[in-house]
């Protein structure tokens, strides 16, 4: 687990070698963000694209705000984020899961409600809507809870106790799910 200090520092390291940025805050340790683009997952057909009756249209591309924020309950980065279509307008969970910020399949055996994905038999939702923690703003996250347990699994595989080790590790794990 983190410290909002190794939080910090780990994140300004991983902001100076990435497109994230580091944002300080006055009222927490502050926090990583970038804005990325994805498209919405089309489904595979066997048509012939030679057909223009049924070639493909271009992808509609979406905006995506992401965040990595300290959890103090947790003790791990979080993962917040939006996903805009094109107007500006939030898509919904069915529209969101369908696109290129989740790994095919990541979400599939999820219980859904238009606020949360839950794995069944789960304590927590793996998805759920909620306020981002320092800018107040309504966000999707991914739920902290069992991050930590995973991250100490690939701490011990790799013999390491290095903060950029762990919020690395992190990342993998986040990477399981959603492509970054």
């Amino acid at each position: 687990m983190m410290t909002p200090e190794t939080f910090k520092s780990s994140s300004i390291s991983f902001a100076q070698e990435s497109e994230w940025q580091w944002t300080e805050s006055s009222h927490s340790p502050g926090f990583l963000q970038r804005a990325v683009s994805h498209t919405r997952r089309v489904p595979v057909t066997d048509n012939d694209d030679s057909d223009p009756a049924t070639a493909s249209t271009p992808a509609e591309t979406l905006t995506s705000n992401q965040y990595i924020v300290f959890s103090p309950t947790f003790r791990v980065p979080t993962f917040y984020f939006t996903l805009r279509d094109a107007s500006g307008s939030p898509l919904m969970l069915d529209d969101l899961v369908n696109t290129t910020l989740f790994h095919r399949c990541a979400l599939d055996d999820t219980e859904r409600t238009s606020f949360a994905a839950t794995q069944p038999g789960a304590a927590f939702p793996l998805l759920s809507q909620g306020e981002h923690p320092v800018l107040g703003t309504p966000c999707w996250f991914l739920h902290p809870c069992e991050s930590a347990k995973a991250v100490e699994e690939i701490m011990r595989e790799l013999g390491s106790e290095e903060d950029m080790d762990w919020f690395r590790s992190w990342m993998l794990v986040l990477c399981t799910v959603v492509a970054l």
